[in-house]
């Protein structure tokens, strides 16, 4: 509708000859047309201004108003028939701008002919006024005829009067004439006003038949967006159920798992007091996380409860429960991962419980590493770490373990296998230099063909503040990682019967030694 306003073309009010931009051309028209104006003849009369020329024509001062005089005189002179033998006429030719002349835009034919008719009317009033111009200068042409002729007689006098009676007829139908083109003029005027009105109404009826069309379309859009909103909301609903049912399914396989795991534990605290001791603050740290887990489990399911309530509100709520649903799945991710890692740190508890008697030499250890393509499988799907047996740098020592990312972190993924040093809280740390600088090297042993196979080995380094501090990230200049593509790692020569070694073995150094 407002490009329709816009599109409105300016036009210049008939009555005031003002340029009109925000008024519609009937409304301006019909209020300007019926001010009142004195009249230009001094009658003291006050006129509307559309009705101005129909009391030009009616006025009592108008100067060329002798149309009831002509009529008086053309009832009192007699006529006679002059002899045109006896006279040489000489016709005298009239200009039509003696006659109004009203020129006007061509108005489109949309229920009157107004062209034809103007065209009708200008036909006749030009063959009219051509023979009464004929008629004049015929008479003119009598009429000097008579003045040259000084010698005729009475009857000639009493025909010039005859002459000059007959051009007095001539300019009354002359007048005649345009009194009658006036009224055509006022006719046609009008009807120009009426079909203008016309023609707005016709424009403003399209505008609203337009605006109309626009409105049912953009109802019509609406109404198929909320179709499709509600079918959003029934999938998303679907969704938060089968999700809610997964949940409590993996809250009760993890909470059997969870008992799994306390008997055990209960089972190798009677068999190792000193293994128990070392992996007291591992059991602990996994038994936070397993709480903090379900904890955070059951905080989705209220989460995933309210959304149900507010499901109503359409607009946001959508956009909440993606968001809650992608939370979620990162939790479950995360969940899963920290199940994996459990389950590999619980295979490390159980290989140590069945070796009870297992005691790695200080400074040294020989990491054998089982189950090789499944722990990359699971490397793949969850980043979990493989974690290996704790062991001491010397005697007396600092204690750490290994780390090892099989399937890499961050730009290393699916390319290389990361193994770093972790210094642990140990036994003896008050006894010893802090911050801790720690070399050794890091030897992937061949198995098969060992004296024709040279063996990978690389050195790693750890400097640390304090025991279970956080590795620095990987990066490839620094040596407190090492990095083992996958190619090497899974060659013939260094996996057998799905089983690989890792040898670490720590130099001795001056900062290694344990003040005794």
């Amino acid at each position: 509708m407002e490009n329709n306003r816009r599109a409105t073309p300016k036009y210049t009010c008939y009555f005031c000859n003002k340029t009109l931009e925000n008024e519609t051309e009937v409304g301006h028209t019909s209020v300007c047309g019926s001010v009142l104006v004195p009249c230009p003849n001094n009658c003291g009369a006050y006129i509307q201004r559309m009705a101005l020329k129909k009391h030009n024509v009616e006025c009592v001062n108008k100067t060329n108003h002798t149309l009831p005089k002509q009529k008086v005189m053309r009832q009192q002179v007699p006529t006679q028939q002059v002899p045109t033998q006896q006279i040489h006429l000489q016709p005298v030719p009239i200009q039509p701008s003696q006659i109004q002349q009203t020129t006007y835009q061509p108005v489109p034919n949309y229920m009157v002919h107004t062209d034809d008719i103007d065209e009708i009317l200008k036909n006749d009033n030009k063959e009219e006024l051509y023979k009464l111009s004929r008629k004049l200068a015929d008479l003119e042409s009598r009429f000097h005829f008579q003045q040259k002729n000084q010698n005729q007689t009475s009857v000639s006098l009493q025909n010039f009067e005859n002459l000059k009676t007959s051009q007095l007829q001539l300019n009354l139908d002359i007048e005649k004439l345009k009194y009658q083109t006036q009224i055509a003029y006022d006719w046609r005027t009008k009807t120009d006003t009426i079909i203008s009105t016309l023609r707005l109404n016709i424009s403003s009826v399209e505008n609203y038949k337009r605006e109309i069309d626009s409105n049912l379309m953009s109802l019509q859009n609406r109404m198929m967006l909320m179709e499709k909103l509600q079918d959003q909301i029934s999938y998303l609903k679907d969704s938060f159920l089968r999700e809610q049912a997964y949940n409590r399914q993996v809250d009760m396989d993890f909470n059997e798992k969870l008992e799994e795991v306390k008997k055990l534990l209960a089972q190798e605290n009677a068999k190792s007091v000193a293994i128990l001791g070392d992996l007291k603050d591992s059991v602990d740290g996994l038994r936070q996380d397993m709480e903090g887990a379900k904890a955070r489990l059951e905080d989705q399911g209220i989460q995933f409860t309210n959304i149900i309530y507010d499901l109503r509100g359409v607009g946001l709520i959508a956009d909440e429960a993606n968001k809650k649903i992608e939370k979620l799945e990162e939790d479950f991710t995360e969940l899963k991962k920290q199940m994996t890692q459990m389950k590999l740190d619980m295979e490390i508890l159980e290989s140590l419980s069945g070796s009870s008697d297992f005691r790695p030499k200080p400074g040294r250890l020989l990491w054998k590493i089982t189950e090789v393509d499944t722990k990359m499988v699971q490397a793949k799907q969850s980043n979990s770490v493989i974690k290996s047996p704790i062991f001491f740098t010397h005697e007396y020592g600092y204690r750490v373990r290994i780390l090892m990312y099989m399937n890499g972190l961050k730009k290393w993924k699916d390319r290389y296998a990361l193994l770093c040093v972790h210094v642990l809280k140990g036994e003896y740390d008050m006894v010893l230099n802090w911050p801790c600088h720690i070399e050794g090297y890091v030897t992937l042993r061949p198995i098969s063909d060992a004296a024709a196979v040279k063996p990978f080995t690389k050195l790693i380094t750890a400097k640390r503040q304090e025991g279970n501090e956080e590795c620095e990230e990987p990066q490839e200049s620094s040596s407190c990682y090492i990095f083992i593509p996958h190619t090497t790692l899974f060659k013939n020569n260094y996996v057998k019967d799905d089983t690989i070694f890792i040898d670490i073995k720590i130099k001795e150094t001056n900062k290694l030694e344990t003040s005794l």
